[in-house]
């Protein structure tokens, strides 16, 4: 929040949540830099189609500002404060659990262990940006604290509050939205934990429309570029017969000279319209999945290199505001001793990223209590399905596409430290 303010620069994204409010800069600054000051201005006006939970946090920041800016200009802190005092809140909610396990030192290490990880830039940088995911960041930390609350103190608030979470986090980005299944199994298992179990079925409700509300929302272009990308990148550079892929996916041959390209290049596919109609009407979902189903030792290969690049932990974009006097791309390295530590463990090693992840789920299911278990299960698989999405949904950006995914993955670390610490007595 103080300079030289870190931030995370625009890849393009942005306008899919700012449009609505005609904030914008100038494009030659995109992904090179994290510009703190935006600009109102009706050329930046742009209706994307897409609806999400962010665009909630971002209306607030925009009021706030309204109320207190005294130029034409919107600084970024803004939104970053929204987020901020969310992931706060988080927090403070989360202490009275802290004393109701530990004493004073295990606190203090649980504390110290959540500033270290949740605290780091990885993720602090994506508050101060319109990026969907940063939403998606703090609604998961607050469903989680809200769910520790109700099973221990069965207040109908913190069931309200964990069921309103579930319901931002599923509708915060169409890729999220899967998350829908983990968070409605929570929801129907721990019912019997509250004393107002009629919410449940509210909130599963809500959930689910949540999930459709943001996932039908996704422009048909935003779906088959993420396609192109998995075809063109992610499978025909590595396929020993990259023309009969095609050919199984229901595309001509001779489009094989698309490979290595991304929907987005200038050079893709969609630059011939004849390429675009055949692509719109022959690939989706369904043929992805059947090609997988088809070819599963292929996929589990592109899952491993999407894991190599997701191992690099922080996207390739700039930090810092033009005028901070930093280069191009960037990227602070303060507050990054947790992102340094997996970047360094991780990067261009998918297969031990993913064995890793593994036994750390393994572990989280075989320590966990009967009180708990559903809980670990739940974790389990939301982990499981965003890397699922980031993985084998797309092949470009995978250090982004993976932040939620390190983040439930980071508070299934921090579950496994507090399982190590002494507890109370008296602590159930």
């Amino acid at each position: 929040m103080i300079p030289p303010v870190v931030g995370l620069g625009n890849n393009g994204d942005f306008g899919k949540v700012s449009g609505y409010f005609s904030i914008g800069y100038p494009a030659e600054q995109e992904a090179r830099y994290a510009p703190v000051k935006f600009h109102f201005d009706r050329v930046y006006r742009y209706h994307s189609g897409f609806r999400s939970s962010e665009m909630i946090l971002a209306a607030a920041a925009v009021g706030l500002s309204s109320i207190v800016a005294k130029s034409n200009d919107f600084d970024i802190r803004w939104i970053g404060a929204v987020h901020g005092a969310l992931f706060l809140c988080a927090i403070y909610l989360l202490l009275p659990v802290l004393v109701h396990f530990f004493g004073l030192r295990a606190r203090m290490c649980m504390l110290l262990a959540i500033a270290l990880i949740l605290g780091d830039v990885m993720y602090i940088s994506f508050f101060n940006s319109f990026y969907m995911d940063g939403a998606a960041l703090v609604f998961a930390a607050l469903a989680a604290v809200f769910f520790l609350r109700g099973v221990l103190w069965r207040r109908p608030a913190d069931l309200i509050g964990l069921a309103v979470c579930g319901v931002l986090l599923a509708g915060s980005k169409p890729q999220h939205a899967f998350l829908t299944i983990p968070i409605v199994v929570l929801l129907i298992t721990a019912r019997k934990h509250f004393l107002a179990p009629a919410i449940t079925w509210v909130a599963v409700v809500a959930t689910i429309l949540a999930a459709g509300w943001t996932s039908t929302s996704m422009p048909r272009d935003y779906a088959r570029n993420a396609w192109y990308d998995v075809i063109f990148l992610g499978l025909l550079p590595y396929s020993p017969a990259p023309a009969d892929d095609l050919a199984e996916l229901g595309l001509d041959r001779a489009y094989v000279s698309y490979s290595r390209t991304s929907a987005f290049y200038p050079t893709s596919g969609f630059s011939d319209a004849g390429f675009t109609k055949e692509f719109m009407s022959r690939v989706g979902p369904a043929e992805l999945l059947r090609f997988y189903a088809r070819h599963p030792v292929r996929t589990f290969e592109l899952l491993v290199r999407a894991f190599d690049d997701a191992g690099n932990t922080r996207p390739n974009l700039g930090n810092f505001d033009p005028g901070a006097g930093y280069p191009p791309f960037a990227q602070s390295h303060a507050f990054a001793l947790w992102s340094g530590l997996r970047e360094s463990l991780f990067a261009n090693h998918g297969l031990r990223y993913l064995l890793i992840t593994v036994v750390l789920l393994a572990i989280l299911l075989a320590r966990a209590g009967s009180r708990w278990r559903i809980a670990a299960v739940c974790l389990t698989i939301a982990v499981l399905l965003e890397a699922g999405v980031a993985g084998l949904g797309d092949a470009a950006e995978a250090p982004r596409h993976f932040t939620l995914f390190a983040e439930l993955q980071d508070i299934g670390v921090l579950t496994l430290v507090a399982g190590f610490l002494p507890r109370r007595p008296d602590a159930s």
